[in-house]
């Protein structure tokens, strides 16, 4: 009953009128109208005339959120749901798509792999959040600039960026506790800036003990591990060119696979006892993640806009440790480690209101090395298992796209026009006939056109009319093609003979911007809404079949299925300013000057079906909304946010959960958690934020995860700067 009246409550203020929610430092002098989004057509551009579903984190939002991993900081967002498989992991899934269905950006550039799973949880906390600066998040299909695969949509993780003035230098502490994990993390980081070079460095630090759940979960085994991260930025600028390097460096130290070791389950059913995991130990004892971007820009201007090239290397390591209850005394060690090298150029010219037109070009090549080592846990014998390795050795998977992209304005710029194709040319190489006699190798050519069409009607300044056509075209990866692996729902094996899906998009929208009455007012707008419908059709869907291979029963994903993914998605926000003077208040203020109130709201419901096979999609997310209510005073020196996450119950299960220990026989019921922040930031050196999630306690259980939600959790943090 409590979440259908939260659910309501949310109808009736949200999706009537639903936003974008920006921070305030974000929202530009005259509020929403101004801010501005770069992923979206790959360069600087209003949101107002951006076609695309689009969420803006800023650094104000990111410090406030106080959360250690990259994943969680998306956590509630518009559109955002976020499964965690261990402790330490956190996999977000955009319109009912994750992994390697949606594109992960780093500072423009790719981020993803050719190894990326279906639930990538490890490498979405694989960026210290110490280091991000802002994040965009496009829901829904953007093809033509960053790939054909990014079916669900793009996050783009932007780490701090050079910053030219006049000379200028700081260095400080960061820290945050987190009582429910007992995470203690501590970071320090040092900045100077001039006119021609800039430079930044970071280092994070976070210890973290087991997880304890709401409720009468207690204590989860298994959910402990330790962090670190270091990373760096150094631009120079001079005339039109600026050249930037960034690296940085992340690693997770002992991250249990929680569901697997774990008997605090929900499926207790698919266990083989009670209360105990499918296997003694399944460790990833270290997992690292490395990335070098090397950028340089020239901006002429005028019509020769921007040229931008970037290369970059990134190396994925993943070690991981089994043992099996069937072979107690036998330790299985696994490791690949992922080398990417990356090249991407992209020029923008403008021809003003005729012709914006972008073009590029992007290679990519991957390399995994891997091995795969018995250690007899009595002998301490080290035995080669060249055969049992996550992917063969010295596997590749090459890509390569063209495109172009275009947008036109008309009728004084009411009308606005942005359309664009890509060709994406993939090779995957790898010798899966080695252990898997009964397949060849793999040695596979996909290659296929995509295109997409936006437009944008402003019938009035304030009101922006969305229409986004798009198809999208995902060739199978390494992972689907030679992966043999254990994972959630029993083992995995590879097919080398699979096609590629395909996705036809429709999206429909609205965005409503009402700025302030009042200039002297603290509010960032009066009324900002953005609500949009899309519908997805699926081709050539994979989903996992069950096989048997060598006497071993499991699955492997197969061309099999064919379906639809439709939904709405809907955010608001009304700051309390020009309301106040319907009662003759002052309508620059509620209690004091410079302060301002707000009510915000998010709302986000999806589904899928395999028509062909008459059954759910797999692992699509329950309907999930924010409400919050929002006071700042002394101009954003001092916030108070009470706010209200609500998780509706979802019953459309595919089968192949009733064999997954992380779903809830039958269905994931809902919930309702209160929780609330609060921050000061009295100048640029000091900022403390305190917040407390699930304040009544509440043990539940988000949908697919490997461990249940934390029980009340009381949160620090604090920055201070010299």
């Amino acid at each position: 009953m409590r979440i259908a009246l939260a659910v309501m409550f949310c109808l009736v203020t949200g999706p009537l009128a639903a936003q974008t929610t920006p921070a305030p430092e974000a929202s530009g002098e005259n509020g929403s109208s101004d801010i501005k989004v770069v992923t979206a057509r790959g360069s600087a551009q209003a949101l107002m005339d951006t076609p695309d579903s689009v969420t803006v984190l800023a650094r104000r939002q990111i410090q406030e959120r106080m959360f250690g991993q990259l994943s969680d900081l998306m956590d509630g967002s518009t559109g955002v749901f976020v499964q965690h498989t261990a402790g330490g992991q956190g996999s977000p899934f955009l319109r009912g798509r994750t992994g390697k269905e949606i594109v992960m950006l780093v500072n423009g550039v790719r981020f993803n792999t050719s190894t990326f799973r279906g639930g990538p949880n490890q490498y979405y906390s694989s960026i210290d959040p110490g280091m991000v600066e802002r994040i965009e998040i496009i829901r829904g299909p953007a093809s033509v600039l960053y790939g054909s695969d990014a079916l669900g949509g793009v996050i783009n993780v932007i780490l701090a960026q050079p910053r030219f003035s006049e000379f200028d230098y700081s260095f400080g502490a960061r820290g945050r506790f987190e009582s429910a994990s007992a995470r203690k993390q501590g970071g320090t980081f040092g900045e100077v800036h001039t006119k021609g070079f800039s430079g930044l460095v970071s280092a994070t630090y976070a210890d973290v003990d087991e997880l304890v759940g709401g409720d009468s979960i207690g204590r989860q085994p298994f959910t402990a591990y330790e962090e670190w991260g270091f990373g760096a930025v150094f631009g120079t600028r001079f005339e039109k060119h600026t050249i930037s390097l960034t690296f940085s460096h992340f690693q997770q130290n002992d991250v249990n696979r929680t569901d697997a070791v774990s008997g605090i389950m929900p499926n207790q059913s698919v266990l083989p006892a009670p209360g105990t995991g499918t296997d003694l130990r399944r460790l990833f004892t270290v997992q690292m993640d490395d990335m070098a971007i090397l950028n340089w820009t020239w901006a002429p201007g005028d019509t020769f806009e921007e040229l931008t090239l970037n290369l970059w290397y990134h190396r994925q390591q993943e070690d991981l440790q089994r043992i099996r209850r069937s072979s107690p005394n036998r330790i299985e060690e696994m490791a690949f480690n992922n080398h990417s090298l990356g090249i991407r150029a992209q020029t923008v010219l403008n021809f003003h209101e005729l012709a914006r037109l972008t073009v590029g070009l992007e290679a990519i090549h991957d390399m995994v090395s891997t091995r795969s080592v018995d250690i007899n846990r009595t002998t301490k014998s080290h035995t080669n298992h060249d055969n049992r390795e996550q992917y063969p050795d010295w596997c590749s998977y090459s890509s390569f796209g063209a495109y172009a992209q275009n947008e036109t304005s008309l009728v004084d710029d009411r009308l606005q026009l942005r359309y664009g194709v890509r060709y994406s040319l993939f090779r995957a190489l790898a010798d899966v006939d080695r252990r898997f006699a009964q397949f060849d190798g793999v040695n596979n050519t996909y290659s296929d056109v995509t295109g997409a069409l936006a437009v944008v009607g402003r019938p009035l300044e304030e009101l922006g009319l969305m229409l986004n056509l798009s198809r999208g075209f995902r060739a199978p990866n390494t992972d689907d093609l030679s992966a043999s692996r254990a994972f959630g729902g029993g083992q995995q094996f590879p097919n080398p003979d699979i096609d590629p899906e395909v996705q036809y998009s429709v999206d429909l929208g609205a965005r409503l911007v009402l700025p302030r009455v009042n200039k002297d007012a603290h509010a960032p707008h009066e009324l900002a809404a953005h609500v949009v419908f899309f519908f997805n059709y699926l081709e050539d869907l994979l989903i996992n079949q069950p096989v048997t291979i060598n006497g071993v029963n499991g699955v492997a994903p197969k061309n099999a299925g064919r379906g639809r993914i439709f939904g709405v998605e809907a955010e608001f926000s009304l700051y309390f300013s020009s309301v106040l003077g319907w009662f003759g208040l002052p309508t620059d203020h509620v209690f004091f000057a410079g302060d301002a109130l707000g009510v915000h709201a998010n709302f986000t419901w999806t589904r899928g079906d395999d028509l062909k096979n008459d059954q759910p999609i797999h692992r699509i997310p329950p309907l999930f909304a924010e409400v919050s209510l929002r006071y700042e005073a002394l101009r954003g020196e001092v916030y108070l946010e009470p706010y209200v996450t609500i998780v509706g119950r979802q019953d459309q299960y595919a089968p192949n959960v009733l064999t997954d220990s992380r779903f809830t026989p039958g269905d994931a019921p809902g919930y309702v958690l209160f929780n609330m922040r609060a921050g000061w930031a009295p100048s640029r050196h000091v900022r403390i934020n305190m917040g407390v999630q699930n304040i009544g306690n509440r043990s539940y259980h988000p949908m697919g995860s490997g461990t249940y939600g934390s029980g009340t959790n009381v949160m620090f943090s604090g920055e201070l700067r010299w």
